[in-house]
């Protein structure tokens, strides 16, 4: 029995390894939507067809038979400012909100352990991996520093910020039933809305008029500001061709979820998610400009928490994916610890990444993206 790492590039990926990629994203523990192939074969086509990632395959052999036990995609980058030398960087488009590999239960060590031996054994290897809002408690990347502690290797954080999130397990939960209270403002909000019609809201499950729901999420999206500074998926045909191909295949896996917010029959508001394992992900978010003293999606997100305990017992966290600025702060009670930052796993990846601190000032000033 042996353990290696297969790189390919996404159109290589057949049917038996879409499948197998499918299924470790369903199976590691708090799920990545944004490391699954649903969400990069899309992004690849549709957002960054001119620096397609490279998927590494994880893969314990034994008897001819492969078993995926860790996946992650991944683009080579020349030397820049933050990084100075050749490296590897998490795949990363404008809407990857988290980062990092997807894992076996189990089998995080081995897939650190694989992935280091992998690249270290290359002729042409990188100097360090980037990654960009990664969860701090990840096991993987702690594996990873553990094998470079007190070695060659090390870990230059640049940045962190805390992610708004609401578990609705014990023993974190610390609402009743993990439930969103509103304050006194939004309890306003929602009588100033019922005063205007019938109100309801609705979740569209997995295979349940989702093609409806995602254009009319679409419609919402694009007519807020977002629409006017021309940010919103709508603005760009690339943005729209991304996420309908997404949703349709996050759809395929009973992944995709939509939740609305209706007056007098009139969808006002929609949240588009993406559920797996235990673990439902925020996405994007949209409301009708006419209903803005209502406070709809600030309405819609309550409504959601206060659905998710029946709807899907098994979930055990609502990941915002927002910023910690973001207004769901002010709504989600739990916080995740996100960080920015290279691990060097060579020693001139940490002789570089330590002369790179003299002039990361002048890199931020530069570069907004970071």
């Amino acid at each position: 029995m042996s353990v290696a790492v297969r790189w390919l590039s996404l159109q290589e990926v057949d049917a038996a390894t879409l499948s197998a990629w499918t299924e470790l994203g369903q199976q590691t523990p708090r799920p990545n939507p944004f490391a699954m192939p649903q969400f990069a074969l899309p992004a690849a086509r549709w957002l960054t067809p001119r620096t397609p990632p490279l998927v590494a395959l994880i893969e314990r052999r034994q008897a001819g038979i492969r078993e995926l036990i860790g996946a992650g995609c991944f683009t080579a980058e020349r030397p820049n400012l933050f990084v100075p030398v050749p490296h590897l960087s998490s795949y990363r488009t404008l809407h990857t909100f988290r980062s990092g590999l997807l894992y076996a239960p189990g089998e995080s060590a081995t897939v650190a352990q694989s992935l280091l031996a992998d690249l270290h054994g290359k002729r042409k290897r990188p100097h360090a991996i980037a990654f960009h809002n990664l969860l701090a408690e990840c096991p993987v990347h702690a594996s990873l520093r553990e094998l470079l502690e007190g070695g060659n290797g090390g870990w230059f954080e640049q940045h962190r910020f805390q992610r708004p999130v609401l578990r609705l397990h014990p023993p974190a939960q610390e609402h009743a039933l993990g439930v969103i209270v509103m304050d006194r403002d939004l309890r306003r909000r929602k009588r100033r809305l019922e005063e205007r019609g019938t109100t309801a809201f609705r979740i569209t499950q997995p295979k349940e008029n989702v093609v409806d729901a995602m254009e009319t999420h679409l419609q919402l999206e694009h007519a807020g500001w977002k629409g006017t500074a021309g940010t919103s998926l709508l603005a760009s045909p690339a943005q729209a061709g991304f996420f309908r191909e997404m949703i349709h295949r996050f759809d395929q896996i009973h992944g995709a979820v939509f939740a609305e917010t209706l007056c007098d029959g009139k969808v006002i508001a929609s949240t588009s998610n993406l559920l797996l394992g235990d673990t439902l992900n925020g996405f994007k978010t949209g409301w009708h400009p006419d209903f803005a003293a209502c406070s709809p999606g600030r309405l819609n997100e309550v409504f959601l928490s206060a659905a998710v305990p029946s709807a899907w017992p098994e979930v055990g966290v609502f990941d915002s994916q927002a910023q910690e600025d973001s207004y769901l702060s002010e709504l989600l009670p739990h916080r995740d610890t996100m960080i920015t930052g290279t691990l060097a796993i060579t020693r001139l990846g940490r002789r570089a990444m330590r002369a790179a601190r003299l002039v990361r000032p002048v890199a931020y000033r530069l570069d907004k993206n970071h």
